[in-house]
């Protein structure tokens, strides 16, 4: 392989890091914090014994989310004492644009007894396809429904994402039935599964379900969201099962005016990844947040074979890092435009202010005047709009990486995406 082809495939914008590939893999909440949230996350299900909590994580699509469950996943299973974890990719088996309570609890009961049976403990499996052979003898029975090949969990879960016109038969089927199947877990599965993991090892079992902050916002009807849908009025159905559980979390959500009341519904606080600083509140250069940045490239660079000359200056790539405004994925799509409009090593100059050039005019093209005035306010006060009439175009910014969220000791604050200034302010 080429080593630009090399280079190009190191900086994949959607694809996160193994535990394994701890070389790649930059420690920056160690160096500029303010604290470690995958530590708090692993210390508050360790730290709870046997009461289940449930937690909600959070932070801007791309920040590195998963790549963080992982380690906390990683973390709970090698500690003293050991956690046995479920790992649930919510956005390979529901359609997030239309996600609803019993297909969600579906998966999650489904990828639980899948790693249980994949790990020795074949009971769980057992029981959920007993309970499935009811659903599959009414489906034989419907009309409109019998010509599915529906032969257990699933095949069933696959259809509710891929038959968008028997959604509603599918999860009025489930929903009638979740109280059986939260019974069938919590008494039939999981007090044996937990006498089965004791003799292995294990202390207790938890549930990490990740990619729920991917949903986009819908308004239901009057002010209510579908995040508050299922997060609030269906957090009983979340949480009904008796063990830890652990969800994403969509940023606006977090960041919205039901953040208290989240907190008060699962017994905790919301933890946020949030962006790397790569500035501080008074716009001046962060260095441990500008090196974290370095080296992230610099990491993946090597692994390529680059070691010395990937751009003809190395203030080229501190602008990279500033403009990226330390948000990770955005980085790596930045240099990815820059590789691709080169034949060769270093990256010139001239494809570098090209790259920005175009990033920056390619980011502001859907904004409106209103837009700006809300990330002017942003950019000057580092603090989220007051005026309640903008609360459905600062949450729009928010989700839309054209205001990221960052922490200091202080708390949380804010800024407009640095491309955003890269061709200056239009008036």
């Amino acid at each position: 392989m080429d080593t630009l082809s090399a280079l190009y495939q190191q900086f994949d914008p959607l694809r996160p890091l193994e535990v394994e590939e701890s070389d790649l893999y930059v420690d920056w909440q160690r160096q500029c914090g303010p604290e470690d949230i995958k530590k708090r996350l692993a210390n508050s299900i360790a730290y709870t014994g046997s009461i289940p909590v449930t937690r909600l994580f959070t932070g801007h699509r791309g920040v590195g989310k998963t790549t963080e469950l992982k380690r906390v996943k990683h973390e709970l299973e090698n500690r003293t004492p050991r956690r046995f974890v479920s790992l649930l990719q919510a956005a390979d088996w529901v359609d997030l644009g239309d996600v609803q309570p019993p297909d969600l609890v579906l998966h999650i009961v489904r990828q639980l007894v899948t790693d249980l049976k994949d790990a020795g403990f074949g009971l769980g499996w057992t029981k959920f396809i007993q309970f499935f052979a009811e659903i599959k003898d009414i489906l034989s029975t419907e009309v409109e429904l019998k010509n599915l090949k529906v032969g257990g969990p699933v095949e069933f879960g696959i259809a509710i994402k891929d038959v968008p016109g028997a959604r509603g038969k599918l999860r009025k089927l489930l929903e009638d039935r979740l109280p059986t199947i939260y019974d069938l877990i919590n008494k039939e599965v999981l007090r044996p599964a937990r006498e089965w993991l004791t003799e292995s090892g294990y202390d207790d079992l938890v549930v990490i379900v990740d990619q729920l902050d991917r949903i986009p916002q819908k308004v239901l009807h009057t002010s209510l969201t579908n995040h508050e849908n299922l997060f609030l009025d269906n957090a009983g159905t979340l949480r009904a099962l008796n063990c830890h559980m652990l969800f994403t979390i969509p940023i606006e959500l977090a960041y919205s005016r039901c953040r208290g009341r989240l907190g008060d519904v699962y017994g905790s606080q919301i933890l946020t990844l949030p962006v790397i600083p790569v500035t501080d509140r008074g716009r001046k250069d962060f260095s441990p947040g500008l090196d974290a940045m370095r080296k992230i490239a610099g990491v993946r660079a090597a692994r390529a074979g680059v070691t010395a000359g990937f751009f003809e200056d190395d203030a080229l790539l501190d602008q990279f890092c500033r403009l990226s405004g330390g948000h990770v994925r955005s980085l790596f799509i930045l240099l990815r435009s820059a590789i691709e409009r080169s034949d060769t090593l270093p990256l010139t100059r001239a494809v570098a202010e090209r790259t920005i050039r175009r990033a920056a005019a390619d980011l502001v093209l859907p904004l409106q005047k209103p837009d700006w005035e809300v990330l002017r306010e942003v950019h000057q006060t580092k603090e989220k709009p007051q005026d309640p009439a903008r609360a459905d175009i600062w949450h729009g910014l928010l989700r839309d990486l054209f205001v990221f969220g960052y922490e200091d000791d202080a708390g949380i604050w804010y800024d407009w995406n640095p491309l955003l200034g890269a061709m200056g302010d239009p008036v």
